[in-house]
């Protein structure tokens, strides 16, 4: 996302000091390979060829997990999988028990301030009222305690996500959902392939939804699964979306796309921290003024689709702001851009907002990097720690 320009003037870049960021997705034989074979055998053009069935089942063994439903994206994910967990009869029910109709008669989704917004948007779809709550402090994710002081009787389930690298408190949500009869929906959009510990990601929810789209880690272009172990939540997901043929399809195409990237998922994490700890190793003394995220901590292993850079209030109090920091880095060709938006109020028809003091000020305190700059082999990052070295110079010159 570009940034509006500073009235300051900015340094002119250097040629010679950019960054040659990594295409996306990387090309793959076995990609190739896959896509081949499909089109050669004409099973590309049917409804349910060998390899839709074939990527579900590599996505169930990875997960150790019963259900999975491949979908068009993971909006859709995140939506069908509402559909089927929030089950309409209890719906039905707290309406009817409603004592005040100006009040949203209806049930209640929590979801983090700090995220997508297509997860608020999906709650209203399916007739819930999503209530925004904050992040932990100086964290990206959901707080548990927020979560807590948030919930009414009309409460029902929770969207927890994990994003910039950082793993939300899933255990801790999952308990606190159990203890309430609440749903928990874990978004691993942008994470496929992190861990706690050997717990993969998207195992800890009672249902789950992922994201193949655009730039993501694992990629088709566009398209999305849902994963669970319950079986009432799979039979509402088929009985919905099964028309009688698949309404939300994932293309053969690229399921075909699929298959080799999952076979590779679990060394993803691991060779993603080994580059971010070798670029931070080579910044950290030239660059006091940025914090980069930890790459395990306590056997948490996160991937990363967007890497966030906080900058120290110092230089924001300087008058640095992050626009001017994105504005440069693009010029470098280091691909950066600006967290998502935080509302800071909606309509009550469409929801209400708890809390987001922390949300806010880790949001306007920080950049991102994009994953791609993690593919890049030892060179690479040694090339991208000197670009952001210059980088950071260039910023303490606007101070002056």
């Amino acid at each position: 996302m570009s940034s509006k320009k500073s009235s300051q003037a900015q340094p002119s870049p250097d040629p010679a000091i950019t960054f040659q960021c990594p295409g996306w997705p990387p090309a793959r034989d076995a990609v190739f390979t896959e896509l081949g074979l499909l089109i050669s055998s004409g099973d590309w053009a049917k409804y349910q060829p060998e390899v839709l069935d074939r990527l579900r089942l590599a996505i169930a063994e990875f997960l150790t997990c019963k259900h999975v439903r491949l979908v068009s994206s993971g909006s859709a994910a995140v939506e069908l999988a509402l559909r089927a967990a929030v089950i309409n009869p209890k719906l039905q029910a707290t309406q009817a028990t409603a004592q005040d109709n100006s009040i949203h008669p209806t049930v209640e989704v929590i979801c983090p301030a700090f995220d997508y917004p297509g997860n608020a948007r999906a709650v209203r779809l399916i007739g819930a009222v999503p209530v925004l709550v904050d992040n932990s402090q100086s964290q990206w994710t959901i707080d548990p305690a927020a979560v807590l002081a948030a919930a009414t009787p009309r409460t029902v389930a929770v969207i927890a996500s994990h994003l910039y690298g950082e793993i939300a408190p899933i255990a801790r949500l999952r308990e606190i959902c159990d203890q309430n009869g609440w749903i928990l929906l874990e978004d691993v959009c942008q994470m496929p392939g992190g861990r706690i510990g050997d717990k993969p990601l998207g195992t800890f929810g009672h249902v789950a939804a992922w994201s193949f789209g655009g730039s993501k880690p694992l990629t088709a272009g566009c398209g999305g699964a849902i994963t669970t172990n319950d079986a009432r939540i799979a039979q509402r997901l088929a009985s919905y979306a099964d028309r009688p043929s698949d309404a939300y399809p994932l293309s053969p195409l690229q399921a075909a796309a699929l298959l080799p990237q999952w076979s590779l998922l679990a060394d993803l994490a691991p060779s993603q921290s080994q580059r971010l700890s070798r670029l931070v190793a080579a910044i950290a003394d030239q660059t006091p003024g940025w914090k980069f995220p930890a790459t395990n901590n306590n056997g948490h292993w996160p991937v990363f689709y967007k890497i966030p850079v906080t900058v120290d209030s110092a230089l924001v109090g300087a008058g640095v702001t992050t626009g001017q920091i994105i504005d440069l880095a693009n010029a470098l060709k280091i691909p950066a851009g600006q967290p998502f938006r935080i509302p800071g109020r909606i309509a009550p028809s469409r929801g209400r907002v708890e809390s987001t003091q922390h949300a806010q000020q880790i949001a306007a305190h920080s950049w991102l990097i994009d994953h791609r700059v993690l593919a890049a082999d030892d060179s690479g990052i040694d090339q991208l720690a000197e670009v952001l070295i210059h980088l950071y110079r260039s910023i303490l010159s606007l101070m002056g």
